[in-house]
């Protein structure tokens, strides 16, 4: 169960962050039906997963935008439970609503502010999944590096039949960002930047780990493919603590088969999207390394390199 308060170290306190619907549009709250569908995912996955983590302590805050009908506000805060901390507002999106959180926690312990000399952010969104040592694995990564994110490459991605996939990603959304404190400012915390763009804000440490991490493909989420290789559910039923419906249990001959045809269909969609591919190749190269850490830059991802120089001569055309 992760503490109700900040964890309390030598060293650090770490925060896990999670939007759940943040005010992007002001003058537009969220419909219920979009709460509550989000709702379910938000349970199934993202808060099972976060209950089930092992051997780290650290505060969950969770931004919900407080212009919600007051049933949805109350069914929310019978899932705290010691679990995570609600943060209410309907201020337009900024991390600084984090960041200001952040700063006005208090040690379970103390009265005054927090002290611990380093912070540690992590991001994870409402509808996806940490393995139940992910906490700690970050944890184990500190270095005191002002400015250094740590991403785990390798996750899963379920889509909507519940088939499980392979998945590394390029700086992926479940990064942490470890910084000073300063006691003159918030935070920036981890989304300062944008998760794929991370390296222009500051070093990369790219750790090499079995899957730490669940993407749920479904109608309402951003991403609607599956780019990853097929594999047998039994990582995730090893790794993960979910109530998600997937398909635990898959023959050898069925997986074998659904290996071969989902091959077949990812080749069609890079043909359609070669950025896809390029992004598959980038990660490959990436992973084969190991850990390690990749220095900031200001060049971007080699895939949006890419596709800014094809707009570019279709724009000369």
């Amino acid at each position: 169960m992760p503490a109700q308060g900040p964890a309390r170290t030598e060293a650090f306190e770490h925060f896990l962050l999670t939007r759940f619907s943040a005010a992007f549009r002001p003058g537009a709250p969220p419909q219920e039906d979009w709460l509550r569908y989000r709702l379910g995912f938000f349970v199934d996955a993202c808060w099972s997963s976060v209950r089930g983590q092992q051997g780290a302590d650290f505060t969950w805050l969770v931004l919900f935008d407080d212009r919600c009908p007051d049933d949805f506000r109350a069914d929310v805060e019978t899932l705290t439970d010691g679990t995570f901390t609600p943060v209410w507002s309907s201020e337009p999106w900024s991390p600084s609503i984090f960041g200001r959180a952040i700063a006005e926690a208090r040690p379970a312990e103390a009265a005054g502010p927090a002290t611990a000399p380093w912070l540690l952010t992590t991001r994870l969104d409402s509808d996806d999944a940490i393995a139940r040592d992910f906490m700690a694995s970050v944890q184990r990564e500190f270095t005191p590096t002002d400015g250094l994110f740590v991403d785990f490459p390798r996750g899963i991605q379920i889509d909507r039949s519940g088939a499980t996939y392979r998945y590394d990603q390029l700086s992926s959304p479940f990064l942490t960002l470890v910084e000073r404190r300063r006691p003159d400012a918030p935070p920036s915390t981890v989304y300062a930047a944008r998760h794929a763009r991370a390296r222009q804000w500051g070093p990369v440490r790219a750790v090499s780990a079995p899957p730490m991490w669940v993407q749920v493909i479904h109608g309402g989420n951003l991403l609607n493919m599956t780019v990853g290789a097929r594999v047998s559910p039994r990582v995730v039923n090893e790794r993960f603590d979910l109530e998600l419906v997937y398909d635990r249990d898959v023959s050898g001959p069925k997986l074998l088969w659904q290996k071969v045809a989902h091959r077949l269909r990812l080749a069609r969609v890079w043909a359609a999207h070669p950025g896809e591919a390029t992004k598959w190749a980038e990660a490959k190269y990436w992973r084969i390394r190991g850990t390690h850490v990749r220095p900031r830059s200001d060049a971007p991802p080699l895939t949006d390199a890419l596709k800014e120089r094809a707009a570019r001569l279709r724009r000369r055309h």
